[in-house]
């Protein structure tokens, strides 16, 4: 496991100003990230964790491009909790969200009856009377029903909950959810060239202000209008970043799970530096980065 950058100046990179700096993962560590550096604020770490990072694990080219990446199999499960899914219950279409567990929760069908996964059902069940105000004894009652319920069967447990067991039919993901938003690769990208240039992402000039702007704001149009997104042939378990030189402003990539790339480039930029590219290998968790020089 990669251990955390150190960094020498006591400003947060975004909002510029001194004070404790906390840990931040270049690659969200939601997405598995493990190269992390102590350079943003509480309040900048914060606002990103609960803004455009908060659902980037649930965005469906991610959650995709990891499933078929067979190494990463515990990570493309993590990436699932919360994800909407989609079954058949005695023709009508439910959809219901992964729970921590892996498991599906429960999902209301048409007639009102509530239908919840065989595994987990007792403690949903109890949780659920409980908040009811039902007793112990009414809960244990409950319970015994619904054991000894045929599935598919409707059963009024008390206090307004009627349950149908579950029959085990296979899901699919929905993937309705939002897609990854640019303002990710930005900060991945921005945070990346603070790495390579050091002290001078500090710069006041007016392409590094825009873009800390930007991501403070959560500026989307902006990020829309640097970031390019492309794919390559197939996913892979890796991800990367890399500074590319400048054509002529300042470009980077990310890759995400080898197979999303997106190329960042920062306006009215230029970066006095050899290309670095950053790899993690998401299969062994080895990370590590080369050195070379830029194409003319």
């Amino acid at each position: 496991m990669a251990k955390t950058l150190e960094w020498n100046d006591p400003r947060c990179i975004i909002c510029m100003q001194a004070g404790k700096l906390t840990v931040e993962h270049v690659i969200p560590d939601s997405l598995g990230g493990i190269l992390t550096c102590r350079f943003l604020c509480q309040n900048c770490n914060s606002r990103f964790g609960s803004g455009f990072e908060a659902k980037a694990r649930l965005a469906p080219e991610l959650r995709r491009a990891a499933s078929h990446t067979g190494e990463c199999a515990g990570l493309a499960e993590k990436l699932e909790v919360g994800a909407n899914y989609r079954h058949e219950f005695d023709g009508q279409v439910v959809e219901a969200r992964i729970r921590r567990d892996g498991t599906i929760g429960p999902a209301k069908l048409d007639d009102g009856s509530i239908i919840t996964p065989d595994g987990n059902a007792e403690s949903i069940i109890r949780s659920m009377l409980s908040k009811c105000g039902a007793s112990g004894s009414e809960r244990d009652a409950a319970i015994s029903k619904w054991r000894n319920a045929p599935e598919t069967e409707l059963l009024d447990l008390g206090k307004g909950i009627v349950v149908r067991r579950w029959r085990d039919v296979p899901a699919t993901p929905t993937f309705k959810e939002t897609a990854l938003s640019p303002l990710v690769p930005l900060k991945i990208a921005f945070e990346f060239a603070a790495l390579v240039v050091g002290a001078a992402i500090y710069g006041q000039d007016n392409g590094l202000e825009e873009i800390r702007r930007a991501l403070s704001e959560q500026d989307e149009r902006f990020a829309k209008s640097v970031v390019n997104t492309s794919l390559a042939r197939k996913p892979a378990p890796f991800h990367g970043i890399a500074f590319r030189g400048n054509t002529p402003e300042a470009q980077f990539q990310v890759r995400l799970f080898g197979y999303l790339a997106y190329t960042v480039r920062f306006p009215r930029i230029q970066i006095d530096q050899e290309c670095v590219a950053y790899t993690h290998k998401l299969d062994t968790q080895e990370d590590g980065a080369r050195v070379s020089r830029c194409a003319e």
